[in-house]
């Protein structure tokens, strides 16, 4: 892949459609995270949203059939047409969640979670769940414009008049050169990929994740996966290995789901310290997202419970994947789940 100076053409490949067929295999004694959160079929830009989600961290046995749940949390929310939080229902109860009433989805939420938010509950999975909210809402375009689009509505009539504005050089899909923002300034709207199906990931694990509903048509949900293993559990400042994966989908009319967006992220370490990270996109939109991938290798080297905060300094403009530097941001909650794991 080569970059191209103003006023060339990159020469990129085909956007990936490559999905995961299973997430990696449990490890005896290893620890493993897994997220979701589910949000409503828009009805048009201006719709309100509900949304749902959940979480679960688990420890697979020496024997690395058996697991043990170590912590559950699941919330459900309403968004209004202005994308303000309007009802939210956590388990386990909060207090400290009725402050984020009123608060905007891509409006500034995850400051507002960190003001209202006790710090002892940094790194609790309500608290992952709730950052994940935002993102929820921003992918929850996509599924609108698949049913306008199947209803035999305009490309070009489904755009906010400043879209172009917005997007330009916010991440490697949206750069300048790009086929998405060229597809939009021509108007002729979003280019809509051909989204694959969605392989079953726990087919031959049914522990592998928390239980999930089937995803209504046009509704989508974004999934994570955190798997942590550590070298020697008895020794604090030993190796550390992180698998983690993120995927993206619709619900088809079909009742099955489609991939819009999927990476997986490797990274070793010790000591709290990131020594190796590469990330691999399996489904990207377009043919420019993957060039995101490769700027990840700058997050080595910083402590791993830094990434929710360095993240978003470090991987911008084109260099980054909005999508991508949320999963990295997630990655931070690894830094809990290593000392879990180390027993302390």
């Amino acid at each position: 892949m080569t970059s191209g100076t103003s006023g060339s053409v990159p020469a990129w490949g085909p956007a990936p459609r490559d999905p995961l067929v299973r997430l990696v295999r449990r490890a005896p004694g290893s620890l493993r995270r897994t997220m979701h959160v589910d949000v409503g079929a828009r009805t048009s830009w201006g719709a309100a949203l509900p949304m749902s989600g959940g979480a679960r961290d688990i420890r697979t046995g020496a024997d690395a059939a058996g697991v043990e749940v170590l912590a559950e949390a699941s919330l459900t929310a309403g968004f209004d047409p202005g994308r303000a939080l309007v009802s939210l229902t956590t388990t386990p109860r909060a207090r400290w969640t009725a402050d984020l009433i009123g608060a905007r989805a891509g409006g500034g939420f995850r400051k507002r979670l960190d003001d209202v938010m006790p710090p002892d509950t940094a790194g609790s999975l309500l608290r992952m769940v709730l950052d994940d909210l935002p993102a929820a809402a921003l992918i929850s375009g996509y599924a609108w414009m698949r049913l306008a689009r199947r209803e035999g509505h305009d490309p070009g009539s489904l755009m906010p008049v400043d879209v172009a504005d917005r997007m330009a050089g916010l991440c490697s899909g949206w750069r300048g050169e790009g086929m998405a923002l060229a597809s939009v300034e021509a108007g002729s709207g979003v280019p809509l990929q051909d989204c694959p199906p969605a392989p079953g990931l726990t087919d031959d694990d049914p522990d592998g994740w928390h239980p999930l509903e089937p995803l209504p048509p046009d509704w989508m949900r974004r999934r994570r996966c955190i798997d942590v293993a550590l070298d020697d559990p008895s020794d604090p400042a030993g190796g550390f290995s992180v698998w983690a994966m993120f995927r993206d989908t619709v619900g088809e009319p079909d009742g099955g789901e489609a991939v819009l967006h999927e990476y997986e992220v490797e990274l070793e370490g010790s000591g709290g310290t990131v020594e190796r990270i590469r990330a691999v996109p399996h489904v990207l939109p377009f043919p420019e997202c993957p060039g995101a991938a490769g700027a990840v290798e700058a997050m080595g080297g910083r402590r791993l419970a830094e990434f929710p905060a360095s993240v978003p300094e470090v991987l911008t403009g084109i260099a980054s994947c909005t999508h991508l530097n949320d999963l990295l941001r997630a990655l931070g909650g690894a830094a809990a789940l290593i000392d879990l794991a180390s027993g302390r």
